[in-house]
């Protein structure tokens, strides 16, 4: 049976930057990586303020649970947006969640920066712009996340689907830096001029989004299948209609959407009937849990906690750290995505997990070490700085499967459904996790990584028995994975070989396979 990977398209004898469909394509990915870069900003901007005297005085200096509502604020109005924001998208198109994002920074950003201002309540403004900020960043998550796994050319899907949230470390990255290079200021400018520079970003991502056009397989759910095989052959088939490739995708679309509509598939009592979609549903949400309940939000919140538990407590150099940290970070972000096209989705997480469980062992060990010698050993602050760099290094080489899997794993009519599942379990874990987090961080310390170490373990079991490889599949084609080859929802033509490299025969173990 011939392997789609193989059928002729017009990319393969066109220059990159003579395919100007191609070159349109990369610049609409480019309005939703600027968009994820953003986030990232905005991401680490708590964590990095905290180290600012001006910001507590600014805010009321606000205690541990003060800090910890300021981080779930954001966190519970992502959640309460999720329903809306799924319903535009598969109602109006994927670009009005993108354009909620710009307004709610630009906004958010604002009434933020006049906190401190005299005769104001400086923690009531920043909260409130924090959770104006968190309508759009829940949005934009879910849309982008849809939008990058919909118009990508298919040979190239898994790579840019997964370097998705490396832009979100290069946000990190250049906010760190920008908060190192004001903490030398000790007036409230110091955090203010970090903040504030989330306004021209929001404004780019505001006026590029409207050039972008809706992904072809919602314009094929919309009836508007012209539209959508043009997009095809403009972006996919450098402008030639008779493009092998562009023909077996507008067919595989139009086809999967179809039954999808046949079967009713996009009602949500259809769905949950599916022990198949329940299954995509439950990793969805598998995922969620990975990402925000593995002990990572202690260090990307609270990373001026982490260390101070270690007598590391001088503002310029824990920033300077944490900015140094994010490049590396970013780094093993990039060598996941080339991984990425070479090892199984599962794989990596098997792998990389009981490294995690190693570094919450040894950040513990270091801070009860501190905390006996009197806090008089240097030797457990580098030891933390040291941990804290390969417990991240190895967690964000997991983010590039972790944030492109729950999309990648829904059909069409599932997909926004799919996202909502994935950001509700996100937002409410991160809203508990990031507030529970400064309590007991100021309550027992140290001795609080030991609470996540059962979990990880956990976690890695339910991966091993439940996580269902994608690698070497079209968006339609994973359908297979969870419904095996009779598959209803997509009738495809083209199908990996089991000797293809890298190709693991899930089809045969599918039927078999344990559904959560």
């Amino acid at each position: 049976m011939q392997d789609w990977h193989t059928i002729p398209n017009a990319r393969d004898h066109v220059k990159w930057y003579n395919d100007k469909g191609r070159m349109k394509l990369n610049f609409f990915l480019s309005v939703i990586f600027v968009g994820m870069l953003l986030n990232g900003y905005d991401g680490s901007l708590i964590s990095g303020l905290q180290a600012f005297d001006a910001w507590h005085e600014d805010l009321g200096n606000p205690d541990g649970i003060g800090i910890g509502l300021l981080n779930a604020s954001g966190a519970i109005s992502g959640f309460v947006v999720g329903p809306i924001i799924t319903y535009i998208d598969e109602t109006f198109g994927r670009k009005w969640g993108i354009r909620f994002y710009g307004y709610t920074i630009l906004i958010g950003s604002v009434i933020g920066c006049i906190a401190g201002v005299s005769g104001a309540n400086g923690y009531a403004l920043f909260i409130t712009g924090r959770v104006i900020i968190g309508f759009g960043l829940a949005s934009f998550l879910m849309t982008s996340l849809v939008v990058v796994q919909e118009i990508t050319h298919p040979r190239s899907r898994s790579t840019v689907a997964q370097s998705w949230n490396s832009y979100y470390i290069l946000g990190l990255v250049i906010s760190s830096w920008v908060i190192f290079g004001t903490s030398f200021r000790t007036d409230s400018w110091g955090w203010r001029i970090p903040y504030i520079l989330q306004v021209p970003l929001a404004l780019y991502v505001l006026i590029a989004v409207q050039f972008v056009p809706e992904t072809p397989r919602w314009l094929i759910s919309k009836g508007r299948d012209d539209e959508a095989f043009a997009f095809l052959v403009e972006y996919h088939g450098a402008g030639d209609e008779q493009d092998q490739l562009v023909r077996f995708e507008f067919a595989e679309m139009k086809e999967a959407i179809r039954r999808e509509h046949e079967a009713k598939a996009e009602r949500w009592g259809t769905l949950l009937k599916s022990p198949a979609n329940r299954h995509r549903l439950s990793l969805a949400a598998l995922m969620t849990f990975l990402t925000v309940m593995s002990g990572s939000s202690i260090i990307y919140y609270y990373y001026t906690v982490v260390f101070d538990l270690v007598g590391i407590t001088d503002p310029t150099t824990q920033t300077g750290i944490n900015a140094g940290l994010n490049i590396f970070t970013w780094f093993c972000q990039i060598a996941a995505v080339w991984a990425g096209k070479y090892v199984g989705r599962k794989k990596i997480l098997l792998w990389t997990w009981p490294t995690l469980l190693l570094c919450l062992v040894g950040l513990c060990v270091a801070g009860g070490v501190f905390s006996n010698a009197g806090e008089e050993n240097a030797q457990a602050g580098v030891a933390t700085v040291v941990l804290v760099w390969l417990y991240l290094g190895f967690f964000n080489f997991t983010n590039p499967v972790l944030y492109s899997y729950p999309a990648e794993v829904q059909t069409f009519s599932m997909r926004s459904k799919g996202l909502l599942v994935w950001n509700t379990v996100t937002q409410l874990e991160t809203a508990y996790v990031v507030f529970v987090d400064a309590v007991a961080l100021d309550a027992i310390g140290y001795k609080y990584y030991i609470v996540y170490m059962p979990l990880v373990i956990i976690q890695w079991i339910l991966v091993w028995r439940f996580m269902v490889e994608t690698k070497g599949y079209t968006l339609e084609e994973v359908a297979l994975a969870f419904d095996g080859p009779n598959a209803s929802l997509a009738n495809v033509a083209f199908l990996p070989e089991a000797e293809q490299p890298g190709y693991e025969d899930v089809t045969k173990k599918s039927d078999a396979a344990p559904t959560l």
